[in-house]
């Protein structure tokens, strides 16, 4: 290096800096990612209840067509039915679903509309008002496909961490999620 000549400290600095920058977000984004490999672990309380989910006998379930596709509700009930589910009736509703399906339902059959969720993965739950009547309601959408199979069924409520109750019991207690 020749006498005289002065290095100039601000193209280090910037790279510096720049390097300082990108380990700061580095750190942040691992410090606050919201994941599964995330390493805090959240301590659930054990006073609530187990959700406890009807079989699917004891369910009067109506099935509605909510597209334009010929003979789906009649198709699905068979296939509902099939799996144990007591059809109350079929036919086409009076308005279009967009996506899967629509589970609608009154406050009592709460419980029921869960257990249909797992048949019908991807549906929208849609409670009806405190005033309506019993209803279990599935308006199968657009998008829907096929009832999901029993073996899947009981595998997504096991992964759930729920049950059924046991066969020939009439009652059951509302799905609860725990408290954390």
């Amino acid at each position: 290096m020749a006498e005289g000549t002065t290095r100039r400290p601000l193209p280090a600095l910037i790279c510096l800096l720049a390097l300082t920058l990108l380990t700061a977000l580095v750190w942040w984004r691992v410090l606050n990612r919201n994941d599964s490999h995330a390493s805090t672990t959240k301590v659930c309380s054990t006073s609530a209840a187990p959700v406890v989910l009807p079989r699917p006998a004891a369910l009067s379930v109506t099935v509605l067509n909510s597209t334009n596709r010929a003979q789906l509700a009649k198709k699905t009930a068979a296939v509902l039915a099939k799996d144990g589910f007591v059809i109350a009736t079929y036919g086409n509703d009076t308005t279009l679903v967009a996506g899967v399906a629509e589970i609608r339902y009154s406050a009592d059959q709460q419980p029921g509309a869960s257990l249909l969720g797992y048949y019908f993965s991807g549906a929208r739950m849609v409670p009806l008002d405190a005033n309506s009547e019993s209803k279990l309601v599935v308006a199968l959408g657009a998008k829907f496909v096929t009832v999901s199979a029993p073996a899947a069924v009981q595998a997504a409520i096991t992964a759930a961490h729920a049950s059924q109750a046991p066969v020939g019991s009439t009652s059951v207690a509302a799905p609860t999620t725990p408290t954390c």
